[in-house]
């Protein structure tokens, strides 16, 4: 029956699923590019002890697919450009690793710059990321459309390769399923569950062994009517930074890298307040926890991050860089073009 179905609709199958999942829906692409790419080298005379020629069957898979992508990257490269870090949030609702997303994508493009396009589809997590963070950065659209044309053909080759590679095993793989029948759909479904099922127990660990005090937004606003007020620091990844360049007033921005070296001219029992712009503070939380671990006592994160700050209507300041800070934020942006 599968096999069937591809073989009627393979091009708009194969267009469909790309566009769909380039688009953030979590409708994994590449097996069926293997099995698509197996069926019609399977079905070509080409495959005959002959040896493997190029045909345009084949060819045509890896340009649907590579147009398919590109439409759905196009428009998340719009949408970066235009509403920022805004788009990040909202695909980190959307993902089942959304307390780490963010700064791992940002982590990656701070690093590689447009550059790090090329791969990011075979990267879980950052095939989605990594385009409007293209966007929000600033980067041109030439640079994005000519590094992010080089991923989807070599993410699509790579699939439609596998295919003709693999495809005894894949026909093998094929008369299973149709001997189990409905059975195949259990099979499937249980698959599933279970990767959506580790997923989610290695979120929750995560948050169990970062459950901390939090400080909320008023806690913080009258502490800074204290004396002495606490020390605010910004733990956002430059590139972050870069795209939403403000910064609670007197906050100190940490550059990439390990807290505590950043940090250590500070007295130990001095209060200090964590923020981030992330799902449930992680990256604030993590530099708690290794502050604390290096002797910092009166450390902790605060809720809401940057995000519930700036709704509460307080003030921000532009964040001000000195010129190796401003070269660091535009690496990534200006990476592929020089």
């Amino acid at each position: 029956m599968l096999r069937e179905l591809i073989a009627e609709y393979g091009l708009p199958l194969v267009f469909a699923n790309v566009l769909l999942e380039s688009l953030g829906l979590p409708l994994p692409a590449l097996p069926t590019l293997i099995l698509t790419g197996a069926i019609t080298f399977a079905a070509s005379p080409v495959s005959a002890p002959d040896g493997w020629l190029p045909q345009l069957p084949l060819l045509a898979i890896v340009a649907v697919a590579m147009i398919a992508a590109l439409l759905g990257d196009m428009l998340w490269f719009w949408l970066g450009k235009r509403y920022g870090n805004r788009v990040l949030r909202f695909l980190c609702t959307l993902s089942m690793s959304r307390d780490t997303c963010v700064s791992r994508s940002l982590d990656f493009f701070g690093r590689f710059g447009l550059r790090v396009l090329t791969v990011s589809k075979f990267i879980p997590g950052l095939s989605t990321l990594a385009i409007p963070v293209a966007g929000a950065t600033g980067a041109g659209f030439g640079s994005f459309l000519f590094y992010d044309t080089i991923g989807c053909a070599l993410w699509a080759g790579l699939g439609v390769a596998l295919g003709t590679m693999f495809a005894t095993a894949v026909d093998t793989v094929l008369a299973w399923l149709d001997w189990l029948g409905r059975g195949a759909l259990g099979v499937v479904g249980a698959a599933l569950v279970a990767y959506v099922g580790v997923r989610w127990w290695r979120r929750m660990s995560l948050l169990r062994r970062l459950r901390m005090t939090r400080i909320d937004i008023r806690q913080l606003r009258a502490l800074l009517d204290g004396e002495p007020p606490p020390v605010i620091v910004d733990v956002r990844r430059e590139v972050g930074r870069a795209i939403d360049p403000f910064v609670i007033p007197g906050a100190l921005a940490l550059r990439d890298g390990d807290a505590v070296p950043q940090l250590a001219a500070l007295p130990r029992d001095r209060k200090l307040v964590m923020y981030c712009d992330c799902p449930n503070e992680i990256s604030a939380a993590l530099a708690t926890e290794e502050l604390k671990a290096h002797g910092f006592a009166d450390v902790a994160p605060l809720a809401g991050g940057l995000a519930a700050w700036r709704a509460a209507g307080y003030a921000l300041e532009p964040l001000l860089l000195d010129a190796a800070a401003k070269d660091a934020m535009q690496h990534a942006a200006k990476s592929a073009s020089s």
